[in-house]
């Protein structure tokens, strides 16, 4: 039977098209994965430009997406002051069967008011399910609106776990974590890794220190120090298959990768953080790519659970690590460095690839896995197979 005629039983829903930001990325990785280990549909509208739909006879020329965001901060800005929640952005979607399982992935609490524009969702499936990415104890009050919304859910998964005890002050949904995953098929270096051509390589937020010393090493040494020298927090992107690809691409030429603990860094967010250990999606990429992770790790449970082999990540203080030493040091071992990435990419490959995360929540929910998901267990299985295979002399 041609896969067209088969019934749907996960209908799969994000906003992350409306939004168009890089760090939406893992949004749309976790839903994509899902479609194709699953017999699902997925929902994930863009922006409702309705300005232009009203008002584009009259309006200037310009640039439809840009000019609609705007306008949408400005009114949910307004909103705000009145105590009232966000509007929702995205377009309107009718919905024409049901589903065993709607699986919703937010990326803060506000993504919550979108459901509104997927016509009876609720009414179409039989369990609900979502994933709620960035929820940070500070903001929880603050919040209490939208988390209401999560009593229409039938579970809630959340990648930050310290948030996970104090929420059921705010919504009756059974909550417990859920870590953040990878599509390791395209991330991992093997069976063939490429020549590592990238010296070091830090992406978003940084630790001031490391990065000055490594801007000048760059200007003394033959280094190739790759970084952000545009302001990160508003990048949108224009494709997303091709930005994870590029950026799987990158990691895995990539020699040293930077990974400290966002509690540990200053940044725009440092206020939401406030000090709360949190295992970020950033350690994952490192460690899927086969990188060498410089940093310092969240002193969480979690991290010794899901990088629980030697090596996961080398100590870099934020503040006061000499970063030269470091490197030098470590290229002085290369034995060392080759197991490094070995165990990195092989501990991503046999745990955290999205796949992992879909077959949690299933079994969470009482349903079965589907042959493609297996499929894809044993692609993974066999790229591992292929990196443990005796380092050269």
């Amino acid at each position: 039977m041609e896969d067209r005629f088969l019934k749907r039983r996960i209908l799969v829903a994000s906003d992350f098209n409306a939004k168009d930001r890089a760090h939406f990325a893992s949004s749309y990785e976790f839903c994509r994965i899902v479609t194709e280990c699953d017999h699902a549909d997925l929902v994930a509208p863009g922006i409702d430009n309705y300005l232009t739909k009203h008002l584009g006879g009259i309006l200037p020329p310009h640039d439809n997406q840009s000019v609609q965001r705007d306008f949408n901060r400005l009114v949910n800005g307004v909103r705000k002051g009145l105590g009232l929640k966000n509007a929702p952005t995205i377009e309107r979607v009718e919905l024409d069967q049901n589903y065993d399982v709607f699986f919703f992935v937010a990326w803060s609490p506000q993504s919550f008011v979108e459901l509104s524009r997927i016509r009876n969702w609720r009414g179409r499936c039989k369990i609900a399910v979502a994933y709620l990415i960035e929820l940070w104890s500070s903001t929880l009050e603050q919040d209490r609106q939208y988390l209401r919304l999560l009593d229409q859910f039938d579970h809630v998964f959340l990648l930050h776990s310290a948030s996970v005890a104090r929420l059921s002050q705010y919504t009756a949904a059974p909550c417990s974590f859920l870590a953040t995953g990878v599509d390791c098929l395209i991330a991992t270096p093997y069976p063939s890794p490429p020549e590592r051509v990238v010296d070091v390589y830090s992406m978003g937020n940084r630790a001031v220190g490391p990065h000055r010393q490594l801007v000048a090493l760059a200007e003394r040494r033959n280094l190739f120090y790759l970084y952000d020298s545009l302001s990160s927090g508003n990048s949108q992107v224009k494709d997303w298959r091709e930005h994870r690809l590029l950026l799987a691409n990158t990691i895995k030429r990539t020699r040293y990768f930077m990974g400290f603990n966002p509690a540990a860094v200053v940044s725009a967010n440092s206020h939401k953080i406030a000090g709360e250990q949190v295992l970020p999606s950033r350690l994952f990429e490192g460690a899927a790519g086969g990188a060498v992770i410089l940093g310092n790790a969240p002193q969480c449970a979690e991290f010794k659970e899901y990088f629980d082999w030697p090596d996961a990540v080398i100590e870099v203080s934020p503040q006061t690590g000499d970063i030269a030493a470091v490197i030098d040091e470590l290229d002085a071992q290369p034995e060392r460095i080759a197991r490094i990435r070995r165990a990195n990419a092989v501990g991503s490959l046999l745990r955290h690839d999205w796949v992992y995360r879909w077959e949690h929540i299933l079994s969470a929910v009482g349903m079965e896995p589907l042959p493609q998901l297996h499929d894809r267990k044993s692609r993974l299985r066999e790229v591992a197979a292929a990196a443990m295979s005796p380092l050269p002399a």
